[in-house]
């Protein structure tokens, strides 16, 4: 005859076992997706504005953008929340590519998947203007060859497997 403890052991030992098939097989179902959302980021106006002196050596920017966005083919049941940023691409002389985040955003369920931020945001806030600053080392920003490009990212966190 075995001991309460040695059986609530085996049942311990067997309930942690099942979570983790049942865990594996949750994150298999949805490892193969892959959702497309759609997104615009539209208006994008920058404002340069160089440092000048020894405390500001470097040249920061004022980045102003309307986007809409549709986050809703990111959701599935084994989604816990989505994480967005937009990133701020350019080419200087110093460096050939540049990225800088400057706006994030956390969508917490499929309710607030469709974004709209700027003009279509409030009336009261007609632009959305960066969360972060845009700070250049140097002033490359100032003679940024071609233009800022501004690209939205995202990661999704699952309940349970990787995150993407």
């Amino acid at each position: 005859m075995h001991s309460w403890t040695f059986r609530l052991n085996a049942i311990f030992t067997f309930t942690v076992t099942v979570l983790a098939v049942l865990s594996a097989l949750n994150a298999l179902t949805v490892a193969f997706l892959n959702p497309v959302p759609s997104a615009t980021i539209d208006n994008v106006k920058l404002q340069r504005m160089p440092g000048s002196g020894p405390k500001q050596p470097n040249a920061n920017a004022r980045v102003m953008f309307d986007m809409q966005a549709d986050l809703r083919p990111l959701f599935t049941w084994n989604t816990k929340l989505v994480f967005l940023y937009v990133t701020a691409e350019y080419k200087t002389d110093l460096n050939q590519l540049n990225q800088i985040v400057i706006w994030d955003y956390i969508v917490e369920d499929i309710k607030h998947a469709e974004l709209a931020v700027g003009r279509l945001q409030s009336k009261l806030l007609p632009r959305h203007h960066n969360e972060y600053p845009l700070i250049d080392q140097g002033r490359g920003i100032r003679n940024a060859h071609g233009e800022v490009k501004l690209l939205l990212n995202w990661c999704t966190m699952p309940i349970v497997g990787i995150i993407s």
